[in-house]
């Protein structure tokens, strides 16, 4: 419908473009158009009408007009593919496009596509007319123009295509025609000897004529496209002087290179068709063959030779089989060009071939080795048969001589002969005698592939530029059809095919082997062939220097090689591939480099020889190697192929086996020493880790860095280690004769490590031991060193240097543990034998190393545990026990005793690991056992005795011997052997008692005492005590005997040397006694006593033992003190217990005492939870106890020389507390002895362990403090007594410097002060509560008066009130009050009670005036306390507030008669001089004119002196009138002297002062006396004076109460004339009281204030500023009705009282 459509458009467009000047075209179309305006029609009526639809195309064509014929040949291309041009017409349609085939380029495009639709819909074109399109498609092919000529011949290869897809199968005369073409045309081929005849299709034929036209216009061509002239040509079948011309092209000539591109086309696609088809056959042989040979023979320019080596390739791949003597002549001419053999030429002389036909040939060779079936075709062909050209061999081993073609070329890679080795020439024999690992006559196959390297090696210095990237071309030369020149290629791009051609011939062998299901003979036979000079091409090109990619390439060729050799049972060359991967995966070079390395890793330096570096040759790679030597990145990579090599052929290597493990063993060698030695790899910049860029292969510009292929990916050391690991796991899949090779091969090289014979590994018999080396080089000069050298390269003697387990061991081990199963239960032959009797000589050997011997023991006893656990069966037990007899035998001894008791050691481990598995199963008594493993520790001395001895005084020991001592070596052995030894008997006594009998129990108990006796292992020794105690669990209750027996092997143990083995034999010893103690009989008790306890007590030495012993002896007694109390022995038990408690208070270390005390502590609890069931017992308990406790009480202080700690006296507190309880109020003895006891406890000074005291009480004090205070057995009186005591501790040397020698507050050993400040804070409260507590009652408190108690408690309380703020700090962390202030606060507490006391109480007058006395000093030194110069105002108030209250209590007692005078005249001068205002800083005669410095607490002062002024005068309303006169007469005269020193004072210093002001303090004071003089009143007669005057004056004197003023009457007098005097204000009110004015005018409520004013603020300065309470009491106003009054003024009036007085007044 397309097409149709399409069509129509163009006739509709040839309407268009011809109406005007072509009217008959377009008359043509508008016919044709009509015809297809209904739409599309079947194909015949268009061949019907083909007149009507051609005739426009025709006329339009002949219009010569371009555009118009454009048209018309698009229309025809549309007619064309409708169908509807009938091949009868296609003549005259070609002869139309001929003539205009001379158009524009766009018509010549249409014109092709045009023939090409006509080829394709017309399937019956052939003959002349399918010549005439090609012939048509050639000369536009010819055209100048590229795209047409491109175009065109693109056309001709399609036509060509469609011409050979219409083939259709050869026709026989009795075949009917079943095909579309039923018409058959006959040919004659002319064949030798005679022609043949061939009935074929017409599309047979045109395919025919058209490859025969083509052979033949090609070989009668140039190559640029011209006829050859002169007769010259070459021409097929010609006769004589007529010349073959061509059936169906008819051309003259033809480009030769288009015409091979035909003819290829023709062969690559239509490759069945021409097999199918014998006339295409013949021409193959008969044209295309000569054309081909002789276009060869010519010299062919490059795109000649070019495509004939394509066609050459395309019939070796494609019909070996059809022509096999033309592809053996193309093979052998493609070898001789690619091996680059001369040609001679036509004067005789040979020509070499140019390189780029070697190349091309290569190219071709390369894609038929990369084919391997088509190799296997070449074999079949050329080299099955006998007398056959061997050309499949001939092709390998001319690639293999290629390769060695050049080697200075290739260059030596370095990286393959490893790291850190001098890279001398390594293919020369005598640089490595141990260059093999195999010697299987190869020798020559391998030395072939250095034929020529040597001399090379030597003058290049072993470098070439190497393969690489460099060596390839981006494009391969046979793909580059557009060159007409050779293009430029690597030199050593030639060799680089060579090695793509080896490896795929390598790879394609294996990959037939892999894949092939049916029979692989012929690939054997090819493996067979080519496997000698395979191995040499591959052993040489994998030593050069290749890049990554390209190495990988060659290791995997050899790796996959060598795979299929295996697989294919070629055994020899197998090993010989094997041999070459191990020698480059682990060169024995290397092996013997860093053997030496590691045995002197830096060789001192000849200074006389000049080195590589000083010459500037290390650049070039020479010289001394600078690191240690080591596996390259590559060797690894070949290592790796080695072992998956091995893995994949493991079942069928046989004895190759040993050769393998040996290459495995050195690789582990050198991995295993390069962990510590080299660390990271240097990295170079440009280079690989393990690939630096070498001097010698400097990398190519615009080269670029290649990723690493799969190969040589993680190639460290852990996944190597892995990978080798992993080919001993496949083990387990190998069957049972594999298994055996393998486990023998593992052995043998075992056995050649240490210098055994392989072949008879049994153990030594006794009676050699008489060839034991005598001298301990021996151990170290193994036997048969050069065998061993031969095979691994590695001497033994580094093994015992570093101590190295054993490879083949360690691996032994594994493969050991993963075929576990078919090892021990299979037949002995099968793995046991082996294994257990190589591993059992290796670990009684006498002279391998050490370490071997015991990595063979250890793995010995893995695989008999093993063994034991998956056979149960007897036969594998008596196989086990026969072995682990054998290792654990006490001979042989060596030279290196510690190894055999390393052999013995693991011989016991692997019987205690037995008996963990299998134990319950066991059929061995248990004698035996306890008797083996009791010998451990008592074979000491015989093995000191059976120990060689000789070599010891032969050689002298050194600081670097390897051989020790032999007491050394013993005493460890013996250790280690008790060690391992003991967890079996360890094991029997948790699992296996109830097993026991009476006797094997015995026999257990006397083994766990023989271990506990031992001195190797104090551990063991302690557990093995611990298993005492589990086995006295089993044995108590079967047997007391045996218990008993028990106990007394502890005992023994007790009485170790050792302190732990003592303390933890005691430790059970009592463990046991306590918990079995209930059930004791009182005959089992006292055998305990008298044949444990006691023994052990006497045994016991003041140390860690005995502090155990005593508390585990208190504990005994404690809790079991009924069933022992009822013992008849009980009290010699309890007194030695004692006397024990006694001895280590006096003559052991202090924490022995402490724990004796601790001990009796016990039992004295214990004492007073069962006293009703003890009877009379508990007397005698406590009357002993009491006389032990009285004895240390008494005798601990006078020791001056012991110092008892905290611990120590706590404790004796507590044994006192404990016995205060038992006591009762009567035994006042044993409480006042307590006390005392108590109080040289509390003020014991000698310890060296005090705890500091200031904040709180220390447990010591604590202890002591509750004992007393909560005593109800303990008197008043004690306790007051005590507390006060406790109380003045505090204050003796206060405030004194801590270095003070005192003994009453000395300094400890840990430099902590005594300060019982946290004692005199709780004692002063306490003291109070238990006085008020034990004062009710009639009678009670009188005793505490009477006794001087009370005075006790006041004098305590005294001394930090006269102290004050000399007291020490109450704490250092916390906000407590100070110490004073807590006396002073409990002082009063304590006094109300007194006072209450003493007025209802007769007490005798003695003590009443030392109980006043006591209280007076409080008061007095409240009043005269030092003070500090910053005296807070919250102290001062706190100690008025005080003192008023002790004003309100104590002078209403003042006048009792009792009181001495004394009391109050002390009193009277102690306000005076407390009240004291100032002082000056000199000294003073008179007056001076210094400045008085006021004094602190100012407020108390004057409280103390207004307290003076009250108890001196008269006040109204007295009521005990007697009382206050007795006061007031023995006061009065210290008030006189306070205000006389006052005037005199200030009228002395206003002398010298004159008008220089006194300061606000003495004017204050002298204000306040002059006020006071002027208003007090004394008692009649209390004043008295010896300078009466007149008797008038004298009555008056003594008669009135102003006669103060007459003992001042000069002083006034002075002062009333002073001119400047202070001054005060005072209310009116008081003006007029106190110039004895009328008063003003006052309501009653000022008369009040008046009052309560007078009272308030009597004596207090006129400047002084009223408190708010006054100034809530007295308004003063605005201040506008205060008077000032001064000094003068009030003197002035003192003196008109006194004439007032003295009645002078008006």
């Amino acid at each position: 419908m397309q097409d149709h459509n399409l069509l129509v458009s163009e006739l509709q467009a040839l309407i268009v473009e011809t109406k005007r000047r072509n009217p008959d075209v377009k008359d043509a179309s508008e016919a044709a158009l009509e015809l297809l305006k209904g739409g599309p029609i079947p194909r015949e009526k268009l061949n019907q009408n083909a007149d009507t639809l051609l005739e426009p195309i025709t006329k339009g064509c002949k219009t010569k007009v371009a555009k118009v014929i454009g048209i018309s040949i698009a229309a025809l291309q549309r007619l064309v593919a409708l169908g509807g041009v009938p091949t009868d017409r296609l003549p005259d349609v070609l002869q139309t496009l001929s003539s205009v085939a001379n158009q524009a380029v766009e018509i010549q495009l249409k014109i092709l596509q045009t023939l090409l639709s006509i080829l394709t819909y017309n399937e019956d074109v052939h003959g002349e007319v399918l010549g005439n399109a090609l012939l048509l498609c050639f000369k536009l092919q010819e055209s100048r123009v590229s795209v047409v000529s491109s175009t065109a011949a693109a056309t001709l290869r399609q036509a060509v295509m469609l011409i050979f897809d219409r083939l259709s199968p050869p026709l026989s005369a009795s075949t009917t025609a079943t095909n579309t073409e039923t018409d058959t045309i006959s040919i004659t081929l002319p064949s030798e000897p005679e022609p043949t005849e061939l009935m074929i299709s017409p599309s047979a034929l045109d395919a025919y004529n058209l490859f025969s036209d083509l052979c033949l216009l090609t070989a009668s061509s140039s190559s640029t496209g011209t006829a050859t002239a002169g007769g010259s040509g070459f021409h097929l079948w010609s006769t004589g002087e007529k010349e073959v011309k061509p059936n169906l092209i008819k051309l003259s000539s033809l480009h030769r290179t288009f015409g091979l591109e035909l003819i290829e086309s023709i062969l690559s696609g239509y490759e069945d068709s021409v097999k199918k088809q014998p006339e295409l056959l013949f021409l193959l042989q008969n044209s295309l063959d000569p054309l081909l040979l002789k276009l060869l023979s010519e010299k062919p320019t490059f795109p000649i030779a070019l495509r004939v080596c394509r066609l050459i390739f395309l019939l070796i791949k494609s019909f070996i089989h059809q022509l096999p003597k033309q592809v053996e002549t193309y093979l052998l001419a493609l070898l001789r060009m690619g091996m680059g053999e001369h040609d001679n030429n036509e004067e005789g002389r040979k020509e070499p071939h140019p390189e780029w036909l070697r190349v091309l040939a290569l190219e071709i060779i390369r894609g038929i080795c990369g084919d391997t079936n088509l190799l296997q075709s070449i074999h079949s062909h050329y080299d099955a048969t006998e007398g056959s050209p061997k050309l499949y061999s001939k092709i390998i081993s001319s690639l293999s001589r290629l390769i060695n073609e050049k080697p200075a070329l290739l260059g030596i890679g370095t990286q393959m002969h490893g790291l850190g080795v001098p890279h001398n020439d390594p293919t020369s024999p005598s640089t490595n005698p141990h260059a093999s690992y195999l010697d299987l006559g190869i020798g020559m196959v391998s030395s072939a592939a250095s034929v020529g390297v040597n001399t090379m090696n030597a003058m290049m210095g072993g470098q070439g530029g190497g393969l690489g990237p460099a060596s390839g071309v981006k494009l391969r030369l046979i793909e580059q059809h557009d060159k007409a020149e050779a293009p430029q290629f690597p030199e050593t791009y030639i060799y680089l095919l060579a090695l793509q051609s080896i490896n795929v011939i390598s790879d394609g062998i294996y990959t037939s082997v892999a894949n092939s299901t049916n029979s692989s003979d012929p690939v054997k036979a090819m493996a067979s062939s080519a496997w000698p000079a395979l191995l040499a091409a591959l052993s040489y090109i994998i030593g050069t220097n290749l890049s990554d990619n390209l190495f990988a390439d060659v290791l995997t060729a050899l790796q996959d090689f060598t795979i299929a050799c295996g697989l294919l049972e070629l055994n020899t060359p197998r090993d010989a591939f094997l041999s070459t991967l191990g020698k480059y995966a682990v060169p024995p070079p290397v092996v013997s480099a860093m053997q030496n390395y590691m045995e002197n890793p830096n060789p001192p330096r000849n200074p006389s020889v000049i080195s590589a570096d000083a010459l500037g040759f290390s650049a070039l790679g020479v010289g001394a190697p600078t690191g240690p030597p080591s596996l390259s990145e590559r060797n690894l990579a070949c290592l790796r192929s080695t072992v998956n090599t091995a893995r994949v052929l493991g079942p069928s290597l046989g004895k190759a086996w040993h050769d393998v493990l040996e290459i495995l063993q050195n690789a582990n060698f050198l991995l295993a020493t390069r962990k510590p030695l080299m660390g990271r790899r240097p990295t170079v910049p440009g280079g690989s880790p393990m690939n630096p860029m070498s001097p010698g292969t400097p990398r190519h510009s615009g080269e670029m860095s290649e990723d690493k292929p799969d190969i040589l990916q993680d190639l460290d050391t852990e996944s190597i280690q892995l990978l080798i690991n992993t080919l001993f796991d496949s083990s387990v899949d190998l069957p049972s004769e594999a298994f055996i090779i393998f486990v023998t091969a593992l052995c043998q090289l075992s056995s050649e490590m240490i210098g055994m014979n392989a072949q008879n590994s049994m153990v030594l018999d006794i009676s050699d031991y008489a060839s034991t080396p005598s001298t301990p080089n021996m151990a170290l000069s193994p036997m048969s060193d050069n065998q061993r050298r031969r095979t691994s390269g590695i001497n033994v003697s580094h093994s015992i240097k570093s101590g190295e387990r054993s490879f083949s061991l360690t691996k032994l081990r594994v493969v050991s543990t993963l075929n576990l199963k078919r090892i021990v239960t299979e037949e002995p032959e099968i793995g046991w034998s082996v294994v257990t009797q190589h591993l059992l000589a290796v670990a009684r050997h006498l002279t391998a190393p050490p370490t071997i011997r015991s990595q063979a023991s250890d793995t010995l006893g893995e695989l008999l545990l093993a063994a034991v656990r998956i056979g149960k069966e007897d036969r594998i037990q008596h196989q086990v026990f026969d072995v682990l007899v054998k290792q654990v035998d006490v001979h042989p001894i060596s030279n290196t005793i510690s190894t055999d008791y390393e052999v013995r050691s693991a011989g016991f481990s692997t019987l205690n690991q037995i008996l963990e598995s299998s134990g319950h199963s066991l059929s061995v008594g248990w004698s035996t056992i306890f008797g083996m493993l009791d010998s451990i520790c008592q074979d000491k001395d015989q093995e000191i005795a059976s120990a060689p001895t000789s070599q010891y005084s032969e050689t002298p020991a050194t600081p670097m011997s390897e051989i020790r001592r032999p007491s050394m070596m013993l005493s460890k052995g013996n250790a280690n052997l008790v060690r391992i030894a003991f967890p079996s008997l360890q094991l029997i006594c948790t699992d296996f008692l109830s097993s026991l009998d009476s006797e094997a129990m015995k026999g257990c108990i006397t083994c766990l005492g023989h271990f506990g006796q031992q001195i190797e292992d104090v551990n063991i020794t302690l557990a093995a005590i611990g298993l005492l105690w589990t086995v006295s669990d089993a044995v108590q209750a079967d047997s007391k005997d045996l218990w008993l027996y028990l106990l007394l092997e502890l005992l023994e143990l007790a009485r170790d040397s050792r302190l732990e083995v003592r303390n933890s034999a005691m430790q059970t010893l009592f463990r046991c006694i306590e918990l079995y103690g209930s059930d004791l009989s009182s005959s089992l008790w006292s055998d305990v006593f008298v044949n444990v306890i006691h023994p052990l007590l006497d045994s016991t030495q003041g140390d860690e033992s005995s502090i155990l012993a005593i508390t585990s002896v208190g504990n005994i007694l404690g809790n079991f003190l009924k069933p022992i109390n009822q013992l008849d022995s009980f009290q010699v038990i309890y007194q030695k217990f004692l006397d024990r408690i006694l001895r280590s208070w006096n003559d052991e270390p202090k924490n022995c005492a402490t724990a004796g005390l601790k001990a009796l502590e016990k039992v004295l609890i214990s004492l007073q939870t069962s006293h009703e069931k003890l009877g009379e017992n508990k007397v005698e308990i406590v009357d002993r106890t009491w006389k032990t406790f009285s004895e240390i009480g008494q005798n601990f202080a006078d020791k001056s020389s012991t110092s008892y700690t905290q611990d120590n006296l706590i404790n004796l507190v507590k044994i006192g507390s404990l016995l205060h309880d038992q006591l009762t109020r009567n035994d006042s003895e044993r409480l006042n002895d307590l006390s005392t006891i108590l109080r040289s406890i509390m003020t014991y000074t000698k310890s060296t362990d005090y705890r500091p005291d200031i904040d709180t009480l220390s447990p010591l004090q604590s202890s002591i403090s509750s004992l007393i205070a909560d005593s109800d057995k303990f008197s008043s009186s004690q306790k007051l007594d005590d507390l006060s005591e406790f109380t003045s501790l505090a204050y003796f040397n206060a405030g004194e410097p801590s270095t003070s020698t005192s003994t009453q507050t000395p300094l400890t050993s840990t430099g902590v002060k005594l300060t019982y400040i946290g004692l005199s804070k709780w004692s002063m409260p306490k003291m109070v509560e238990i006085f008020n507590k034990n004062s009710k009652g009639k009678g009670k408190q009188k005793e505490v008066f009477e006794n001087g108690t009370i005075e006790n408690v006041l004098g305590a309380y005294s001394i930090p009130i006269k102290l004050k703020y000399d007291c020490p700090a109450p704490n250092k962390f916390g906000d407590d009050p100070p110490l004073w202030k807590t006396a002073m606060t409990t002082f009063i507490a304590v006094l109300d009670n007194v006072m209450s006391t003493l007025d209802i109480e007769d007490i005798s007058t003695e003590r009443f005036e030392a109980i006043w006395t006591q209280i007076m000093e409080a008061f007095i030194g409240i009043l005269l306390a030092d003070s500090s110069e910053d005296v807070s105002a919250e102290d001062e108030t706190f100690v008025i507030a005080h003192l008023t209250h002790l004003r309100s209590v104590i002078l209403p007692k003042l006048g009792d008669t009792r009181i001495p005078d004394r009391i109050i005249t002390q009193l009277s001068e102690s306000l005076r001089k407390a009240s004291i205002l100032y002082h000056y800083d000199v000294r003073t005669n008179g007056g001076t004119t210094a400045v008085g410095i006021p004094e602190s607490q100012e407020e108390l002062r004057y409280w103390a002196l207004e307290l003076l002024v009250s108890l001196s005068t008269k006040k109204a309303g007295d009521e005990d009138e007697d009382k206050d006169r007795k006061v007031a007469e023995l006061s009065i005269s210290a008030l006189m002297k306070r205000f006389g020193d006052v005037l005199k004072r200030w009228l002395d210093d206003q002398k010298l002062r004159g008008n220089l002001p006194f300061g606000r303090v003495r004017e204050e004071e002298v204000l306040f006396a002059l006020r006071h003089l002027a208003t007090i009143q004394i008692w009649q007669d209390s004043l008295t004076t010896e300078n009466k005057g007149s008797e008038t004056l004298a009555g008056i004197y003594r008669t009135s109460s102003r006669a103060h003023l007459f003992h001042f009457y000069p002083l006034l007098l002075q002062f009333s004339f002073l001119p400047n005097t202070p001054s005060m204000w005072i209310f009116p009110s008081e003006h007029a009281h106190l110039f004895g004015l009328p008063l003003p005018n006052i309501t009653k409520d000022q008369s009040s204030q008046l009052i309560d004013h007078d009272n308030t603020i009597e004596g207090q300065p006129a400047d002084e500023t009223p408190n708010e309470e006054e100034d809530s009491q007295v308004n003063a106003g605005d201040g506008g009705d205060l008077i000032e009054v001064s000094a003068g003024e009030l003197a002035r009036r003192c003196l008109e009282l006194l004439g007032e007085e003295m009645g002078l007044g008006i």
